[in-house]
């Protein structure tokens, strides 16, 4: 096996490798820092009984877990049950201990040493994931920012070609014109999606809330899509007189964008989509329903996931896994609740969101008349 020895390394120069070197360095690095601590409790003895000193060992315990890892954790474990042992419980210099309360002392200490380094490694973990995360959301942001410049060239010099008269004339050189600006917007839609999850995860949402008419937003925003409802039936049934809702418009309008993008992706052309919102008890509820791919038992939830995809479809229809994570942010950010209903795979689904009705006060009223 001529080639183990470049495999070997391979493995000492990537990653592997760079998991030994640091495993090693902590485990050095514990290892002194269990020395200090004894040099430290000889030293305090000289001048003061302590009569357990295990609980001191657990320093490098927390110190060994959150730097290194679980490994140089149970070897300051171990240290810490053996230098007591070994050096401060009779008879010195005998890793045997008689005393039943010092026996005690240790087994204590292994308990609580076990645990502690299980939640130093852990929170370690966390920590890695956190930088990660931050780390992508700022590729995420800058990527994002650096595409929109030559994105809108791409979107406007396709809009005007579709409008030159000799291109009018060649249908096929106009439908390319018109797929390429349809592809173009669809890419703007995700990266303004991506640049609204890194706003989200980095600055968290401040709305700005303020009493609105929950007709004028549905309006705005079915007039935003028209474009996208082309060939598409859509329903739309606002009940009258609904009180005014206390929210911040422009995170519902995104919120309802979502939503109704996501009814339109996951459903046919030919089957139609409904929007309603109607009064129900203390609440006033916009519900987006299609006739579309539906939901398996589980999914409801998840959906709402971030950059969750539902397998089945990951392949079939583009998407980001972000859009209904955005809408659910923000619409509990200004008070409300979104959540999804379907009876199953193949029978369409139901976004509903839940908007808590206030009572406008008098000034408010006054101000509006």
């Amino acid at each position: 096996m001529p080639d183990v020895p470049v495999r070997m390394q391979e493995y000492r120069n990537g990653s592997g490798g760079r998991w030994l070197r640091t495993q090693g360095t902590g485990l050095v690095l514990t290892l002194l820092l269990c020395v200090g601590v004894t040099a430290a409790v000889d030293l305090v003895l000289l001048f003061y009984p302590i009569e357990y000193v295990s609980i001191l060992y657990l320093i490098p315990v927390m110190v060994a877990a959150l730097r290194w890892g679980i490994v140089p954790a149970l070897v300051a474990a171990i240290v810490g049950v053996a230098a007591p042992a070994y050096f401060f419980y009779p008879p010195i210099y005998d890793l045997r201990v008689t005393n039943s309360d010092q026996i005690a002392d240790l087994l204590l200490f292994v308990i609580v040493a076990v645990v502690t380094s299980q939640l130093g490694v852990s929170l370690r973990a966390a920590r890695a994931r956190e930088q990660a995360e931050n780390l992508r959301d700022a590729l995420i942001g800058s990527v994002s920012h650096e595409l929109r410049t030559p994105l809108a060239s791409i979107m406007g010099s396709a809009s005007v070609l579709a409008q030159s008269p000799a291109v009018r004339q060649d249908e096929h050189l106009l439908s390319l014109a018109q797929v390429v600006h349809k592809e173009a917007d669809r890419l703007n839609s995700d990266i303004q999606n991506l640049l609204d999850a890194t706003r989200i995860s980095s600055e968290g949402i401040r709305p700005r809330l303020e009493w609105v008419d929950l007709e004028d937003v549905i309006n705005g925003v079915l007039a935003r899509k028209q474009e996208l409802f082309s060939g598409r039936h859509i329903s739309v049934e606002v009940e009258d007189d609904l009180p005014l809702v206390y929210v911040d418009s422009a995170m519902l309008e995104t919120s309802l964008n979502q939503i109704i993008g996501n009814a339109l992706k996951y459903s046919s052309s030919e089957t139609p989509i409904s929007l309603s919102a109607a009064q129900s008890g203390s609440t006033i509820q916009i519900k987006v329903t299609d006739q579309g791919e539906g939901l398996a038992p589980g999914e409801p939830e998840k959906i709402f996931e971030r950059f969750y995809r539902i397998p089945r479809h990951a392949n079939a229809v583009p998407g980001s896994g972000l859009g209904l994570w955005i809408a659910r942010s923000l619409t509990e950010a200004f008070g409300g609740r979104i959540r999804a209903f379907s009876p199953g795979p193949g029978h369409g689904t139901t976004l509903q969101i839940d908007l808590p009705i206030l009572t406008q006060p008098a000034s408010d009223e006054r101000a509006d008349e």
